[in-house]
């Protein structure tokens, strides 16, 4: 094998009584073909075969060891014990993949500036081990993006600007550390490459954590307490904006509203992220469901990003969402809705030929879902080709500056309104042919569930013709 000379890699294995995994997950930092490499192996504590394993690898690793006090401490006693310019960490029970550190270590080669290179997690599952129920970005290869030590290439400058792993917290101190690089604005780069195969198996330490939410609060609270003594306001940068698996341009982002929206909601979530014209973002806004939504979408991990509020109805919910969103395109999809995959790319595709155009829409298709029986359903199937509903829409963001939000006091007919609110302030509206959205007929539609408040559409249609008239009555 070629061996590669470059600056000097020191690698951080922490490891507690992984001793039988811990030969490959060495050999996969050898086999990564650098000659300047340093391997610190620190055992914390290990009471199975780690120390005879650390024996029998020899010379080829730096060994430490010391009494068990968390992996906080292990990977801190690494970093002081390593002499790299350049630090990664890999736990004794993970593997790198060939060429992570050839992707990573080009890059930081070629951007000064940047302090830490990701890259996207593997699952694998061992013996024993169980494969998350989440949603992956490659369904097959089992690939996500998050937060992983073990995904990076680190300057060391960047643990001397915010400081090392804080070694009260035997969990989360990963997380906490990371919220750090965000507070301080150190330059950061998720890749599109996979870097780290994260094993599952019946003894990984995170199997045995209970009350893991209240340490993630924890960690939380630790980083607004820093962010409020600091004065820092507003949001962190997302992580998903460091990702360079970049969205098409132009950006779009897509809001979803849901209200006890478990059973339609992933199906909804996935025509969005299968589009084929990727969204820079999908935000679903979850509005006090009792049932099981938020979790759900949560199921997609860092490609979806949920945010709770207490119930308000779909026009608070939208107008949350809208509010939330960066992108400079915005679609909306009711959370029982599905798009044609192609959706976005043709609306857009439309909106890019004519700059003055604000709204698009397309065709609608109804369809009775699945688990209702259709003989018994009274259902009238109609097909639109300009089907004027939210969940057929692409607009550009600042025809809502220009019409408002919607109107979060009716319960029905809010779309209806802000449509006509829209026309009334003289935005463009255009449509592409064919199909774009399916529209689902189900027993909770929101027209079904309220139902006692239909009188909302005459509401609705009343402030229509009050604005026509005020116009002169001159649109249609």
């Amino acid at each position: 094998m070629t061996r590669v000379a470059a600056p000097t890699i020191s690698v951080i294995v922490p490891v507690y009584n992984m001793g039988r995994y811990l030969p490959d997950a060495v050999a996969s930092i050898e086999a990564q073909g650098f000659e300047s490499i340093e391997i610190v192996v620190v055992d914390d504590g290990s009471t199975d075969e780690t120390p005879e394993v650390l024996a029998s690898l020899g010379d080829r690793i730096v060994a430490v060891r010391h009494a068990n006090c968390g992996p906080a401490a292990a990977r801190n006693r690494g970093i002081e014990t390593s002499s790299g310019e350049l630090l990664a960490f890999l736990d004794a029970d993970d593997l790198w993949p060939a060429g992570k550190l050839a992707h990573q270590l080009q890059r930081l080669e070629r951007e000064p500036e940047l302090d830490v290179v990701l890259g996207r997690i593997q699952y694998v599952a061992l013996e024993g081990g169980e494969l998350p129920d989440i949603e992956y970005e490659d369904r097959d290869a089992k690939t996500l993006t998050h937060v992983h030590l073990g995904s990076g290439l680190y300057r060391r400058r960047a643990f001397e600007r915010i400081g090392t792993f804080d070694e009260s917290l035997r969990f989360s101190e990963d997380v906490d550390w990371f919220f750090r690089v965000r507070e301080a604005g150190l330059r950061v780069v998720i890749l599109p490459e996979v870097t780290l195969l994260y094993r599952l198996h019946d003894t990984n330490m995170t199997r045995e954590l209970t009350g893991r939410d209240a340490l993630m609060l924890g960690v939380l609270k630790k980083s607004l307490d820093r962010r409020r003594a600091a004065g820092i306001d507003g949001d962190l940068v997302a992580w998903r904006a460091l990702d360079e698996r970049a969205p098409v341009l132009p950006a779009v982002s897509v809001v979803i509203p849901a209200f006890n929206a478990d059973r339609y909601v992933r199906d909804a979530i996935r025509s969005a992220l299968t589009q084929t014209h990727t969204p820079m973002e999908v935000i679903v806004i979850d509005d006090g469901s009792s049932d099981t939504t938020g979790a759900t979408a949560r199921h997609f991990a860092s490609r979806v990003r949920v945010i709770r509020q207490a119930h308000q109805g779909i026009g608070a919910a939208r107008n949350r969402g809208i509010h939330e969103a960066r992108g400079e395109l915005i679609a909306l999809l009711d959370a029982d809705d599905l798009w044609e995959r192609d959706k976005l790319a043709r609306q857009v595709a439309l909106l890019e030929r004519d700059p003055t155009l604000d709204l698009v829409f397309g065709g609608v298709e109804q369809f009775v879902s699945p688990e209702l029986d259709p003989p018994t359903t009274p259902v009238r199937y109609v097909s639109s080709s300009t089907g004027r509903i939210a969940s057929a829409v692409l607009m550009r963001a600042a025809v809502v500056a220009r019409v408002g939000p919607e109107r979060e006091d009716l319960g029905l007919g809010e779309f209806i309104d802000w449509f006509d609110r829209a026309i009334a302030a003289g935005c463009r509206v255009s449509e592409v042919e064919g199909t774009v959205t399916r529209r689902r007929i189900h027993a909770t539609n929101t027209g079904i569930r309220l139902r006692g408040s239909r009188g909302d559409y005459a509401r609705v249609f009343k402030d229509v013709l009050d604005r026509r008239r005020s116009a002169g009555g001159t649109r249609p």
